[in-house]
């Protein structure tokens, strides 16, 4: 083991997949795993810096440029300020560490040459800047092939998630499209003791299921973590144990998602933000981010996507209320650049505007709400311009139609994650096909299902999950949507509610039967080649998906029988049923196989006829 990495083992950072390799032989300091798609990390010695001086963030541009020679591919990739290089374990607040870090895509040498420069607030300006000597700034590394391949559930061995014009994204490596299916609660997830510079701000409301110190601590999940996962103390001697453990349990249901907030300041949690002070935009809290990353790289690794709402409906406008009505902050844009330089390597990340976003004259009564379609545009473009890798930007609303029809065909824009409380298919086809008509298609998520204040309510309260599963999972992924996360809902604060969730176990037969949907579009259903067929199936509760001339599905959401319509289709179809409560091997009914070229009758369920049921009709 080399030196750096045993200091860091004493330190209680265990964190193999990230040092795997230290590299001393190059010109900067390179850590990492030399191989495709994991992080290496370069860091430089340059200036001094601290918290407690603004000018660190505002007046220092670092920047390093990763070149491919053999495809000519090349990154500019930002960089920042790292304290002593080790903040998250040292606590550090001040030093002269200046890291980027990278996910190399290809195989072979690549070259960097990076690029520090200063001047008045410089980090969110264009303007060239005064050169600061970087010592050690060019050099090359080998990258070989990713050890992990798409039988993992790391992202590491199936690549980054990218959008394709399509209505889901696809793996770069493996190839494979993405169906969504995640955690939308705690949206504060971030608010845990164990985290440096983490404090409930307001102390109000109070959840009687946190601590005294309004936290999550996790304590029911603290036995999922298992030896040789993360762990760290923060600055009062908590430990990782719990967060990460809410990680390991989440991947061991099947879920693939987590939705969370990096600001939650001024929201209803007012527990979360990237800063030292919750109440400055200007001076960011090195060690909490490097605590962070620890759990970004582990949700990574165990197969979780990460879904970021940068803001929160309260705060949404906060930056620029701040700053007397800019339309575009400086403090937002410094914030944006932080949280891409930091965490923008990380394959599987969708960057979200904003949690409820709205139009100024659609709300009222909060600190710093309403953005509008300029707003977001120019938010969006920024980030485009300044993320290397190109990760989808969507955006959360709230039952708010005019949000999202001025922003059809825009190119820095993928899409929405939906907030419906009702007919869940309609509005997820509605979506896609005015995306469709403007030419680029979305990705359309529901993402904050039935209802804030109820939400998803645990296992005990509605033990067989019949409405949630019909409506809103299978409604969701029958209209050709790309995903589902489940929020807890506000429930009067209850203790398992979504701001209180401790125990993430009280909604596990929801977990169950997401898994078993996941499983069954991802082996059986060419999903992201189908769209909605509800007006080919003859009968009244039930959903159609079609590849046409090539597969069918049908979802009876109350059983009985059903036909379809396959007059326009050629070929002969092999029929089968799958069980959506219980999963398992798709089974056979009366009728095993159908002619195309006429409305055909599909037959009734092998069992329990009154129960909702899958049909899958696959050409021969």
């Amino acid at each position: 083991m080399t030196a750096p990495a045993l200091l860091l083992r004493r330190l209680g950072l265990v964190c193999a997949a990230t040092l795997l390799a230290t590299v001393s032989t190059h010109a900067a300091d390179v850590r990492g795993t030399l191989a495709t798609w994991h992080l290496i990390t370069l860091t430089f010695t340059g200036p001094m810096g601290s918290e407690s001086e603004p000018a660190t963030f505002w007046d220092h541009r670092l920047t390093v440029d990763f070149t491919h020679p053999e495809s000519g591919t090349v990154y500019t990739v930002p960089g920042f300020f790292a304290a002593d290089g080790h903040a998250g374990s040292s606590h550090a607040d001040a030093g002269d560490q200046w890291q980027v870090r990278f996910t190399p895509d290809r195989v072979g040498t690549w070259h960097y040459q990076a690029a520090l420069v200063t001047g008045d607030r410089i980090a969110v300006s264009d303007a060239a800047g005064q050169p600061h000597p970087l010592p050690r700034s060019t050099g090359h590394f080998e990258i070989a092939p990713s050890p992990l391949d798409a039988s993992s559930r790391d992202f590491r061995g199936h690549g980054r998630l990218e959008y394709v014009g399509k209505h889901h994204p696809r793996f770069a490596a493996s190839g494979r499209y993405f169906l969504m299916g995640g955690a939308g609660s705690p949206e504060n997830f971030l608010a845990f003791d164990g985290i440096d510079g983490t404090y409930d701000f307001a102390k109000t409301p109070e959840f009687p299921s946190l601590g005294i110190d309004q936290l999550h601590h996790y304590g029911p999940h603290r036995q999922d973590w298992r030896e040789g996962d993360p762990h760290w103390t923060d600055e009062d001697g908590d430990d990782a144990k719990g967060i990460i453990g809410v990680v390991n349990y989440l991947a061991a249901q099947g879920l693939n998602s987590i939705y969370l907030m990096p600001f939650t300041y001024a929201g209803d949690g007012n527990d979360i933000w990237p800063w030292a002070d919750p109440q400055t935009r200007d001076s960011f809290d090195v060690s909490k981010l490097d605590q962070w990353e620890w759990v970004f790289a582990h949700l990574q690794n165990q197969g979780i996507h990460i879904h970021m709402l940068l803001t929160e409906t309260e705060n949404e406008s906060l930056f620029e209320v701040e700053d007397g009505g800019a339309p575009f902050a400086d403090t937002r844009k410094l914030y944006y650049r932080e949280l891409i330089a930091r965490f923008g390597h990380h394959l599987a990340l969708t960057w979200d505007l904003g949690e409820e976003s709205g139009w100024t004259d659609e709300k009222g009564g909060a600190v710093g709400v309403g953005t509008t379609t300029a707003q977001h545009q120019a938010f969006a473009r920024y980030i485009r311009k300044l993320d290397p890798y190109r990760h989808p930007i969507v955006m959360h609303d709230i039952e708010i139609v005019e949000i999202y029809p001025p922003l059809v065909g825009f190119e820095a824009f993928e899409g929405p994650a939906l907030q419906r409380h009702e007919n869940y298919n309609q509005h997820i086809i509605e979506h896609l096909e005015m995306s469709v008509a403007g030419g680029r298609p979305w990705l359309v998520s529901m993402s904050e299902p039935l209802g804030w204040e109820y939400g998803l309510r645990p296992d005990d309260e509605d033990p067989t999950r019949d409405g949630p599963r019909k409506d809103v999972l299978w409604g969701v992924f029958m209209a050709g949507g790309a995903g589902v996360e489940w929020y807890a809902g506000w429930q009067n604060n209850a203790p398992t509610s979504d701001l209180s969730s401790e125990d993430l176990r009280v909604r596990a037969e929801m977990w169950r039967q997401t898994k078993i949907a996941l499983d069954f579009f991802n082996e059986y259903v060419p999903f992201q080649d189908m769209t909605a067929a509800n007006a080919r199936v003859v009968g009244d509760n039930a959903y159609g998906f079609a590849k046409p001339n090539h597969t069918y599905l049908v979802y009876l959401r109350e059983g009985g029988t059903a036909q379809l319509d396959l007059t326009d289709a050629t070929g002969t179809y092999d029929v089968h049923w799958f069980d959506p409560r219980h999963g398992g091997e798709l089974q056979l009914g009366r009728i095993e196989q159908v002619e195309a070229g006429r409305v055909v009758d599909l037959g009734a369920a092998p069992t329990e006829a009154d129960r909702d049921w899958a049909i899958l009709l696959r050409r021969r």
